[in-house]
């Protein structure tokens, strides 16, 4: 299961404190509590979910002994880009002579815990200074102490300062011997072009949401949780493509269940209104009843929702009721049930496309420039009138 999980921080000597370093909170039973996401994170490349693009690559240049001296991981939160710079790092000192890595060696087991004298990692987030990496770039002249490569992952690497990145561009000019260096970052664009071109560089995409779904179904199937149909599908779509996210809103569900996922604990957990509110919502808005619409929302933020994330599933609801016209088999596009399918092509058989589509652009622009503004729930109060008053005409 391909588990993105959170970069080390270096202690002042430079060696790499995970997470099994950290104090961990306890279980209802006493054991080390461990979050899913970490519990589940992949020992071998088998088990990372998507990026297969990465995964290819990186496993023939272990198997060839051909790898880069310097790696550039970049794409959104959560895709698995510090999962796949420890994996490499797991294959380059991998101790199997088969598939590399195995998984279960000494320095694998060693690297996963974060224990591995050669891998080192720092967090640029909040060590992205030139005594930082002075402190990793001295390293680089000693061998490796137990294993074939030294391997450094700096994660956030766009954050590293000016300063930081001159004293780090000499070592990848000169790049020592038996040294792996892996940068991992969400905005590659902020990375100076001398940094980037001298790296090997390997864009990570969202995880496609059947994929995530079909990976939360076998951890779910591990640790005897049941789900009902749709619920592991409606937690994917709304990870967004990330791993991680995925394996927090399972965990979230998890906790406030009884033993069995819903969908209705789903849309709780990640505080979505519901189709039926927006369902409800949407027929206020296009029958041209400001002051129900109004009320409704209000009900919604009342409730705990955010502004946000009813405009988010109003786009979606009325994408699904236009798809739904236009497929033969919209179950198989749309990441619904056949009967809440045919709940909202009932609920919309009145609506007017162009007016559903006008409606989604609307909807759209406000979604992205809301994300700027302090007080999103008026700005959608005020389409909700301007939308209303459109159908009355």
């Amino acid at each position: 299961m391909g588990i993105p999980c959170a970069a080390g921080l270096p202690d002042p000597v430079g060696r790499a404190v995970s997470a099994s370093d950290k104090p961990k909170k306890e279980s209802m039973n006493g054991d080390p509590y461990e979050a899913i996401y970490r519990r589940f994170r992949p020992r071998t490349f088998d088990k990372v979910l998507g990026q297969r693009h990465v995964v290819n690559v990186l496993r023939s240049q272990i198997a060839q002994g051909g790898v880069s001296h310097a790696y550039l991981f970049s794409g959104t939160r959560g895709t698995g880009k510090t999962t796949m710079a420890r994996l490499l790092a797991k294959g380059l000192n991998c101790l199997s002579e088969g598939e590399r890595p195995c998984g279960v060696c000494e320095n694998c087991v060693a690297i996963q815990n974060g224990t591995f004298v050669d891998v080192v990692e720092l967090d640029a987030a909040s060590n992205n200074g030139v005594d930082n990496i002075r402190e990793i770039t001295a390293q680089t002249v000693y061998p490796p102490s137990v294993g074939s490569k030294r391997v450094f992952i700096i994660d956030e690497a766009h954050m590293l300062s000016r300063g930081a990145v001159n004293a780090f561009l000499k070592t990848l000019e000169e790049p020592p011997e038996n040294t792996v260096f892996v940068l991992a970052t969400t905005e590659p664009g902020k990375l100076p072009a001398t940094i980037r071109s001298r790296c090997l560089s390997f864009e990570f995409k969202r995880v496609p949401a059947e994929t995530i779904s079909e990976g939360l179904a076998e951890i779910a199937a591990e640790l005897s949780v049941k789900a009902e149909e749709g619920a592991l599908a409606l937690i994917a779509a709304n990870a967004d493509g990330s791993v991680r996210d995925a394996l927090s809103i399972f965990e979230s569900c998890m906790a406030v269940s009884s033993g069995t996922l819903t969908r209705d604990g789903v849309l709780e957990a990640v505080g979505s209104p519901g189709d039926e509110a927006t369902a409800a919502l949407s027929d206020a808005v296009t029958g041209g009843r400001a002051a129900e619409a109004l009320t409704l929302f209000a009900e919604m933020m009342r409730s705990g929702k955010e502004a946000r994330r009813v405009l988010e599933d109003w786009v979606d609801f009325l994408r699904s009721a236009l798809l739904i016209r236009y497929l033969d088999k919209p179950e198989t596009v749309l990441n619904r049930s056949t009967e809440n399918i045919e709940t909202i092509r009932a609920r919309t058989r009145n609506m007017d496309e162009k007016r559903m589509t006008e409606q989604i652009l609307k909807l759209s622009k406000l979604y992205n420039e809301s994300r700027w503004s302090s007080h999103p729930g008026i700005l959608t109060e005020m389409l909700i009138i301007e939308l209303s008053e459109e159908n009355e005409s």
